[in-house]
């Protein structure tokens, strides 16, 4: 479930005038109109995010770009939604309260990431492009295209149209800015000491399949401080790579690395000198 650079895919989008279309003969029946679109971006440094179960960018860049369009949600007869990441789409269907699974609008017009592959950066083109052959084709009046890159870090959203805009001018600028400033996150503590809960977390395999070392975000049941840490011993790992219990919101305890200075590990079991 990657995106390669050594994917060879190619796409290319020409955006121009009504009047310049007419003049190349190029029928009314093909136009199809980009309403608007809007993103921004939420922290590159994952632990300065609000939480890890909702994305503000993917929010307000679709409310954006529904806004600066003339959109109502319930007017999108296509939708795709680049799924680098399985948590990309599940937000992006909860925000548009649309089912995740067997709604009667799919999530993605090529397959998404594991089906269809993509070239680095460019698979949102494509669905730009096949976006506009289905909305050529009939099946659709108005579309969306969510972009997404970075590590789940920015979002961009791009309404078309098989009709023009009813009224306004169509936007110039992008409505939302560059990084979202204004989204509150908790407080970062980098000497994690006593119980804690997990946040979230992630394990790093090694090369024969056997867990190597485990990351957790955690926050402190003491004062709420959000801290990172590795694992504590080798059961808290086994338990974390062993995918047979729900890690996040399980308790434990935090301390400092005697060894490596500024390391901050976490255990299910309390450590025998805390």
């Amino acid at each position: 479930m990657n995106a390669f650079n050594t994917v060879n895919l190619a796409s290319a989008i020409i955006l121009t005038s009504t009047t310049v279309a007419k003049a190349l003969n190029i029928p009314s029946s093909k136009w199809i109109y980009p309403l608007g679109g809007a993103g921004t971006q939420d922290s590159s440094e994952f632990w300065l995010r609000p939480n890890f179960h909702t994305s503000p960018s993917i929010s307000r860049s679709i409310e954006s770009a529904l806004t600066v369009s003339n959109t109502a949600k319930s007017e999108l007869d296509l939708i795709d939604i680049y799924s680098c990441f399985p948590i990309v789409p599940k937000i992006a269907a909860i925000h548009l309260g649309i089912p995740i699974t067997g709604g009667e609008k799919p999530l993605t017009l090529l397959g998404g990431l594991t089906s269809f592959g993509g070239a680095g950066n460019n698979y949102s083109m494509h669905a730009i492009t096949e976006m506009t052959r289905q909305l050529r084709a009939g099946k659709g009046k108005k579309g969306l295209v969510l972009s997404n890159g970075g590590v789940f870090s920015y979002q961009y959203v791009n309404i078309l149209s098989k009709e023009p805009r009813k009224e306004g001018a169509y936007p110039l600028e992008n409505p939302l800015p560059e990084k979202l400033q204004d989204v509150e996150v908790p407080e970062i503590t980098k000497d994690a000491e006593g119980e804690a809960v997990v946040e979230t977390y992630t394990v790093e395999f090694n090369r024969d399949g056997s867990p190597g070392r485990g990351h957790i975000v955690g926050r402190l049941k003491s004062n709420n401080k959000r801290f990172l840490a590795n694992h504590g011993d080798e059961e808290t790992l086994r338990q974390m790579a062993g995918g047979q219990a729900e890690i996040v919101g399980k308790s434990g305890w935090a301390w400092q690395d005697e060894k490596k200075k500024g390391r901050g590990l976490f255990a299910f079991d309390k450590p025998a000198k805390l």
